[in-house]
């Protein structure tokens, strides 16, 4: 989403954008973990940024600043120099968690109160606006998500078995053992399927992966892909019937693969975390379950299973909502109207 946004033809037709790219990691396995390397690459970070605040005198920096962790820290560092410009600046908040962080530590709570005053803040959602409730005086700004549209033409489908995609990095929090769990229990009722895991390794590895699939029996059942993008990636849609995203990532927020599915008309079945409620329609476009409930997701799937044409109407009207409220050239439009505002105040 950084990279799209500092691409952006309509961005930067609208205002004059000046990009400092911030990359630590080239990997999922790389978040969270310190060395040399990164201590070089914020170093030279910091140096860009005191250059272009010098050279350009912007009106306003859009940062989308890590919410917690020594990320955060790490980033107000960055945030302290801009203040000292006094120039505007405005948080695009990606994750959650601040409110949770703070619960029990008044030091970091007035911290984080101070790097957030007189700053404008943007969330992913209404349902995300309660994580900074206790840090933020201000009326923060509301812009969904959005994703390209792939113009991917898919291939009929050959196979007749009902396909459960999971596709999302190999993060137990996202939900890919409950995935697997509840593939188990349909397993063990009788039912015929295939399952799909896609994503690239992260505090799961491969090796442990195909071990718990191994010990659930499913090894005939459930293959693992890797890590696909672009086009093998659309693939992996193309070929699936049904989409499972069962998260309860601790800083989930706005999960763009619920939107990719979506757009390629498959019905959703997610948890009720973070803005999925305002993504998904329960009953309408897919179907929202608890956190961590393999036998509520089964029998969910159970019904889409046995039901093709309720698959078929739930995934015609996810793919209409995206088109209508979730596309890249909507995000793009309601973003640049949310700097007009901002810079306005």
């Amino acid at each position: 989403m950084n990279k799209r946004v500092c691409v952006s033809k309509y961005l930067n037709h609208e205002h004059d954008i000046h990009t400092i790219e911030i990359s630590y990691n080239k990997t999922v396995s790389g978040f969270g973990k310190l060395n040399p390397l990164k201590a070089i690459k914020f170093i030279k970070i910091l140096f860009s940024l005191i250059y272009q605040l010098l050279r350009y005198r912007p009106h306003l920096v859009y940062f989308q600043i890590s919410p917690t962790g020594i990320s955060f820290l790490r980033d107000t560092i960055f945030v302290i120099l801009i203040k000292l410009f006094r120039i505007k600046l405005a948080f695009h908040l990606r994750g959650k968690g601040i409110k949770n962080k703070i619960k029990n530590n008044s030091i970091l709570r007035n911290y984080y109160k101070w790097i957030f005053k007189n700053i404008s803040v943007i969330c992913l959602s209404e349902l995300l606006t309660y994580d900074i409730a206790d840090i933020f005086t201000g009326t923060p700004f509301v812009v969904y998500n959005g994703m390209p549209e792939f113009n991917f033409i898919c291939e009929k489908k050959t196979e007749k078995k009902v396909n459960i995609l999971y596709l999302s990095n190999l993060i137990k929090e996202k939900g890919v053992l409950d995935y697997i769990d509840t593939l188990s229990i349909l397993n063990t009722k009788g039912f015929d399927f295939t399952g799909t895991i896609v994503g690239e390794e992260s505090d799961i590895t491969k090796e442990y992966l195909l071990h718990y699939i191994s010990k659930k029996g499913l090894s005939n059942r459930i293959v693992y892909r890797g890590s696909k993008y672009n086009d093998d990636k659309f693939k992996e849609y193309c070929t699936a019937d049904i989409f499972l995203f069962p998260t309860y990532y601790s800083v989930e927020a706005f999960p763009g693969v619920v939107l990719e599915a979506m757009q390629f008309g498959l019905p959703v079945i997610a948890t009720n975390e973070a803005s999925i409620p305002i993504i998904i329609d329960d009953n309408k476009t897919g179907f929202l379950v608890d956190p961590k409930s393999p036998s509520q997701i089964a029998e969910k799937l159970e019904m889409l299973i046995n039901n093709p044409n309720l698959r078929k109407e739930m995934g015609e009207r996810g793919k209409e909502k995206f088109f209508k409220n979730f596309t890249f050239e909507i995000f793009e439009k309601n973003l640049s109207s949310t700097f007009d505002k901002i810079l306005k105040k």
